[in-house]
C-alpha cells in the first residue's frame, strides 16, 4: 500500500492559487504542504495548458480495483449468509425429527 498523498483537483487549484494570489514562492508552498516543488511546477504547467480539466482525470485502474474489492466483499457476505441458512435448516430438520414422534 502506498502512503503517497493524492490531491484532488480542488486542492491543487487551492495550492496554485496560493502561489499566485498570496505571492508565496514555490519553495514556501511546497514546504507548507509537503509537496515536491517539481509537482507544483507540473501542476502549474498542466493548469496553464488545460485549465481545471487537467486535474479532473478519472483513474480507471483505481476504480477497477475498488469494484473488484467490493465484489469480493459481497461474495464473502453471501457465503456467510449461505452458511447461516444451512445451519438453521439443519437445526429445523433436527427439531422436526425430534418432535415427529410426539404428535
Amino acid at each position: 500500500m502506498s502512503n503517497r498523498k493524492r490531491y484532488t483537483a480542488e486542492e491543487k487549484i487551492k495550492i496554485l492559487r496560493e502561489l499566485q494570489e498570496d505571492g508565496k514562492s514555490i519553495s514556501q508552498v511546497s514546504e507548507k504542504y509537503g509537496i515536491h516543488p517539481n509537482n507544483i511546477f507540473k501542476w502549474r504547467k498542466q493548469h496553464l495548458e488545460k485549465g481545471v480539466q487537467a486535474f479532473q482525470t478519472k483513474r480507471n485502474d483505481i476504480s477497477g480495483k475498488a469494484k473488484v474489492r467490493k465484489i469480493l466483499a459481497l461474495e464473502e457476505k453471501i457465503k456467510h449468509k449461505d452458511e447461516v441458512i444451512a445451519e438453521l435448516a439443519e437445526e429445523l430438520l433436527a427439531l422436526k425429527k425430534k418432535n415427529s414422534g410426539q404428535l
